[in-house]
């Protein structure tokens, strides 16, 4: 008896009614093209496979190939909605190393119940 106790609660987990739901995670920039010592906005959105807005941790980076160049910082979520802009104050505009570097705004996306999603908005500083 004890041994299929434990041995429900080890496939327990594996099975599709415990398996962690799926996250929908969009990342919208200004366009591809953000200018060197200008200002440039993006949006994140969090939603679920019904497209409700989903509350989450957001992790945003900016990476050249697998590697990340750049912290942009995390955001907690409450709505499932973060946007920011690039180049006012407290959040310094693309710098002039940048330039011709092509680039990933990356959104990495935890929230409780869910599987961690990503996603990325390809840029080329100009």
């Amino acid at each position: 008896m004890r041994l299929l106790i434990v041995l429900v609660l080890l496939l327990a987990p594996a099975s599709p009614a415990f398996a962690a739901q799926k996250l929908h995670v969009t990342i919208q920039g200004q366009d591809h093209h953000p200018r060197v010592g200008n200002r440039w906005h993006y949006e994140v959105r969090v939603t679920n496979a019904a497209g409700k807005p989903v509350a989450a941790r957001v992790h945003l980076q900016f990476m050249l190939g697998p590697l990340p160049v750049g912290e942009v910082g995390v955001h907690v979520v409450k709505r499932g909605f973060w946007e920011e802009t690039f180049g006012t104050p407290g959040n310094p505009a693309f710098p002039a190393a940048a330039r011709g570097q092509h680039l990933v705004l990356q959104a990495t996306v935890t929230a409780r119940g869910y599987a961690k999603s990503k996603a990325g908005w390809p840029i080329v500083v100009q």
